[in-house]
């Protein structure tokens, strides 16, 4: 009765625990049973070693999605293809960076952006993966024969089947170049130059290079004794002293030139000054006046300029033309004081007779 007892105990605790173990895959995963999935397939023209069954698919490194075969569209579609068929599911909150109702939807608007899927690889493990992203100048695309059950993205080469591919255009392209043929040519080349070598005389070629190094020693040599030569140093010299000359003329002749040209400012004041006084009685003629001043003062300027001039050609002429523009201001000086004190002599008053030279000396 007792041992009974005991397997009927046993027996209630099993049925118990497989009770409790149904309920908890209920509860933890009926969410996962119930979620909503998209399927969708792809073709790859190469190999996918390190794909498995519940490999992960990526957006960017997101998961959105998991691999579910792995298999060939001759054993699912019944064609002739060398392709390998992975099918594989895409969770219903997958956006891929596409905004709309459904999953489908998405999935959809991605693929007409250029969205496409490739095989990647973590690492150096070697695990393989899915991974999506968007393509949209890349016209690369494998042609199908067959009308796909699933959605269909279109795939793309791998980067290490892209980078078998550069590499075996490239051994291709180096299988094509002309070696020996090259080698030959180099072998022609250089006995040409070898030749050529020979042909050269380097005893004529020395012989001209040393004349040409005499002929150099020579002019340096000629050079060198113009240089240190009295005559030589006699030119810089006077050159030094006509400099010099040149100089003191300038530092004697500029108090003269300055004071003249003081002189004439006055003289040219003194002008305006008179044409003011005559504005008011006779405004046409102090005009005319006042423009004959003007041209007065352009040629005051003009004979400066010329008296700078002048200079650097006659120390005897620059003197003599400095005393005549000190007579010339003194009579311009006269002139205004005059018309000052009667201004009616310039205008309606004849001009005085000419005196002979003689009764002019015994005037003085």
């Amino acid at each position: 009765m007792n041992q009974n007892a005991n397997f009927f105990k046993l027996g209630l605790f099993v049925i118990l625990s497989f009770i409790l173990f149904a309920g908890f895959l209920i509860v933890f995963g009926a969410g996962k049973f119930l979620k909503k999935e998209l399927m969708a397939e792809t073709c790859f023209d190469e190999s996918v070693q390190g794909l498995d069954i519940g490999s992960e698919v990526k957006y960017q490194g997101v998961k959105i999605g998991a691999v579910k075969t792995i298999t060939t569209p001759a054993r699912i579609y019944h064609v002739q293809s060398n392709y390998v068929l992975v099918t594989f599911s895409i969770f219903e909150e997958c956006y891929v960076g596409q905004t709309g109702k459904t999953n489908e939807e998405r999935i959809h608007a991605a693929i007409s952006q250029g969205l496409k899927i490739n095989l990647a690889f973590k690492g150096l493990t070697g695990a393989a993966y899915l991974e999506t992203n968007y393509f949209p100048g890349d016209t690369e695309e494998l042609d199908i024969s067959w009308k796909p059950k699933n959605l269909y993205i279109p795939s793309r080469k791998s980067r290490i089947k892209r980078l078998e591919s550069a590499l075996n255009g490239i051994l291709e392209n180096l299988s094509q170049i002309n070696v020996s043929g090259m080698t030959a040519q180099i072998e022609t080349l250089l006995h040409t130059l070898n030749k050529k070598a020979e042909e050269i005389d380097t005893a004529e070629i020395s012989a001209q290079m040393e004349g040409l190094l005499g002929e150099l020693r020579q002019t340096s040599q000629k050079i060198s004794q113009t240089l240190d030569s009295d005559k030589f140093n006699r030119i810089i010299e006077n050159a030094d002293h006509s400099f010099s000359n040149m100089n003191t003329i300038l530092d004697q002749a500029k108090k003269p030139i300055d004071g003249a040209l003081q002189d004439f400012r006055t003289a040219a004041g003194n002008a305006k000054s008179l044409t003011t006084g005559f504005e008011k009685s006779m405004s046409g003629k102090l005009e005319t006046m006042g423009k004959d001043l003007d041209a007065l003062m352009l040629s005051v300027n003009k004979t400066a300029k010329m008296l700078e001039t002048m200079i650097w050609l006659n120390t005897d002429t620059i003197n003599k033309t400095i005393d005549n523009f000190e007579r010339t201001s003194e009579n311009l000086k006269q002139l205004s004081i005059e018309i000052r004190q009667y201004p009616g002599r310039l205008l309606l008053e004849k001009p005085p007779k000419k005196i002979a030279p003689e009764n002019l000396k015994e005037s003085r």
